[in-house]
C-alpha cells in the first residue's frame, strides 16, 4: 500500500458519518426512542383523573338526568304486595315447610330495594322513615328477648319453648317473626346507608 492510499484511508475514516446512515445498523433502521418517557402517558392520565374533586363529581351527578320508566314503576307497584305476602308465608310456615325467618326477612326487605331501583334511592330515602326502620329492628329484638328470657318466669331455661302456655309451634312462629323483623331491618338499613354514600372524611351522609 502506498503512502497516498494510506492517506486516503485515514481521510475516509476521519470523515463524519452520514446523518441518514447514523440510525441504521446493517441496513436496518434503529429507533432511539427520543426523549419520550414511557410512563409519562400513564402519569398524565392519572393526574387528569384526579383533577376532578368531590365537588365537581357532585355537580356532575346533580346534572345527570335520571330516566324513569313508567313500566318499571307500574311493575314494582304491582309486584311489591305479592313479594311481601310471599315473605310472610316463608316466615310463618318455615317451621314445617321450606323457608324460615332469614329467607322471609330477606324477601320482605327486597321490596324496599325494588322500590328504590324503580323510583330512585333519593326519593326512597326521603320516604322511608328512619324511626320506623329503627322501630322494626327494636320490635324484633324485643320479641326475641321476651321469648328467650320469658321462659325463666315459667321455671324453664332460656329459649325453652315447652314451658309456655301456647303450643310449641306457635312459639316457634313467634320467634321466626322476631328474627324476620331483625333481618329485614338490618338489610334495609344497610341498603339505605350504603346508597346514601359517604361525605368528607369517610363519614356517612
Amino acid at each position: 500500500m502506498t503512502g497516498t492510499d494510506h492517506d486516503d484511508v485515514e481521510s475516509d475514516g476521519g470523515q463524519d458519518a452520514d446523518p441518514s446512515e447514523a440510525d441504521e445498523i446493517h441496513g436496518y433502521a434503529v429507533d432511539d426512542g427520543g426523549d419520550e418517557d414511557p410512563g409519562s402517558t400513564a402519569e398524565d392520565a392519572a393526574a387528569e383523573a384526579q383533577s376532578l374533586d368531590r365537588e365537581e363529581m357532585a355537580e356532575l351527578q346533580a346534572t345527570t338526568e335520571v330516566v324513569e320508566s313508567p313500566v318499571v314503576k307500574t311493575a314494582s307497584r304491582t309486584v311489591t304486595p305479592f313479594v311481601v305476602a310471599f315473605g310472610i308465608y316463608l316466615t310463618l310456615f318455615g317451621t314445617s315447610l321450606p323457608g324460615g325467618a332469614f329467607q322471609g326477612g330477606v324477601v320482605m326487605a327486597s321490596t324496599i330495594v325494588l322500590v328504590a331501583m324503580a323510583f330512585g334511592f333519593g326519593p326512597t330515602q326521603e320516604w322511608l322513615d328512619g324511626r320506623a326502620l329503627a322501630g322494626l329492628f327494636i320490635l324484633g329484638a324485643a320479641i326475641f328477648g321476651a321469648v328467650a328470657f320469658g321462659a325463666l318466669l315459667y321455671g324453664g331455661d332460656v329459649l325453652e319453648l315447652f314451658v309456655f302456655p301456647l303450643s310449641v309451634e306457635n312459639m316457634v312462629k313467634l320467634v321466626e317473626v322476631a328474627i324476620a323483623a331483625l333481618v329485614a331491618g338490618v338489610i334495609i338499613g344497610l341498603v339505605v346507608w350504603l346508597a346514601a354514600g359517604f361525605g368528607e372524611g369517610g363519614e356517612s351522609i
